[in-house]
């Protein structure tokens, strides 16, 4: 009788531990849900801040390609006037490629969002193993970028000092459209398609197209690295 008694407690508290058990694990499961729901709102979040912030990027860089690409054609077609080539016969046409010789053109992206995701540790939200390796793949290639548009600038300055001393940069900023300023026709008789007959302005504008085609070609594959972050994107977004 005693031994049936032991075994009934027994059977109870074994219950009661089965029950208790039973209850953490369930518990320790909806805990893991609701982190699980927090990680995934919070990387759906994540997902539309940098689509965003990238949506803006794609926008202003193909702006800048195209920017790029027609600083280059002008410069090309200043070296077909070079030495003894025919002049062009209009001066303000010349003077309107001239503009051009030092228009070396910037990026300025959007990296708030992914710089937080970065610094912060929590790049690992993002659960596309593959996007973030195209994120982690995005600052390298701006550097990229900016290393090729400080060459070009620096270079630039090297043009705009050649025009100072042997040409007219009040000249070629008259036929600048400009709503805030006019300005007034230079007080020296200077046709700035003298410069054409210079040797070194001959080379520097080669040597101008060059830097510029480099840096059109580092934005080009920073342009196809951010079509496919947001290909990417997109497919993660709910």
């Amino acid at each position: 009788m005693e031994t049936g008694k032991t075994w009934k407690y027994l059977k109870y508290a074994v219950g009661e531990i089965i029950l208790v058990v039973i209850g953490i694990l369930i518990a320790l499961q909806i805990n893991n849900w609701n982190e699980e729901r927090k990680i995934n709102i919070e990387e759906q979040n994540a997902l539309i801040n940098l689509k965003e912030d990238f949506l803006y990027n794609t926008s202003q860089i193909d702006s800048l390609i195209f920017r790029t690409k027609r600083t280059v054609q002008a410069n090309l077609k200043i070296l077909e006037f070079t030495g003894k080539k025919s002049k062009p016969t209009s001066e303000v046409y010349f003077d309107s490629l001239v503009n051009f010789i030092s228009a070396t053109e910037q990026y300025f992206p959007r990296n708030g969002f992914l710089d937080d995701l970065i610094n912060s540790g929590k790049l690992s939200i993002i659960k596309n193993e593959n996007l973030r390796n195209k994120l982690s793949l995005w600052k390298p290639k701006l550097d990229n970028i900016y290393k090729k548009e400080n060459s070009s600038l620096q270079f630039d300055y090297v043009l705009i000092d050649f025009v100072i001393k042997k040409g007219s940069w009040l000249n070629a900023d008259e036929t600048l459209i400009r709503p805030d300023i006019k300005f007034p026709v230079s007080g020296f008789d200077i046709d700035n398609r003298s410069l054409l007959d210079y040797p070194e302005f001959e080379n520097m504008i080669e040597n101008k197209i060059i830097f510029v085609n480099s840096l059109k070609a580092k934005l080009i594959e920073a342009s196809q690295v951010l079509e496919e972050i947001l290909v990417l994107i997109n497919s993660e977004i709910k």
